[in-house]
């Protein structure tokens, strides 16, 4: 992933989740030029809270402050179909990817393909992990404890055992 300083790395729900579960969202902030999410998100991440996921109130609490809520424009090219292969949070997230340049910050396969599709690039909790161990705001020991503890606590998918099999 490679992000300039101007364009956002649009988070979803799942990726704050993940970071919000091991306490971390605060490094996420560090690790990122731009963070920012959109409405539906946001609202995605207030309904967890309020079946007692307790930990997203952390992710909650920067948003406006550390991680930009982004506006969602109206758009004629795709949307529709954007929104109909995907969930509310992740059409909304990639919406606003596409509308401001961005980058997709998400683990979900569909919307990955529907961003690549549309040549938006696309990131994940595991390729942040990458950034901020390349960026110098995470070791290796540490990315691999919280990808442990995503998959303990919040049965996590990787696509890697320990994050040095990634890194390059």
């Amino acid at each position: 992933m490679s992000a300039t300083p101007r364009q956002p790395v649009v988070l979803d729900a799942t990726v704050l989740s993940n970071f919000a579960s091991t306490g971390t969202v605060n490094a996420l902030v560090d690790i990122l030029d731009r963070p920012a999410t959109v409405p539906g998100v946001q609202t995605e991440l207030e309904r967890g809270y309020a079946r007692d996921y307790d930990f997203l109130d952390d992710a909650l609490a920067r948003i406006s402050d550390d991680i930009t809520l982004l506006g969602v424009e109206e758009q004629s090219t795709g949307e529709t179909a954007i929104r109909d292969r995907l969930d509310s949070g992740e059409a909304e997230a990639l919406l606003g990817a596409i509308a401001r340049e961005g980058t997709l910050a998400t683990d979900d396969l569909a919307a990955r393909e529907t961003a690549t599709e549309r040549g938006v690039q696309v990131t994940g909790s595991v390729g942040l992990l990458v950034v901020g161990i390349h960026r110098g705001e995470i070791d290796a020991s540490t990315a691999n404890q919280w990808l442990d503890d995503w998959r303990a606590k919040r049965g996590y998918y990787s696509p890697v055992e320990r994050i040095e099999e990634i890194l390059g």
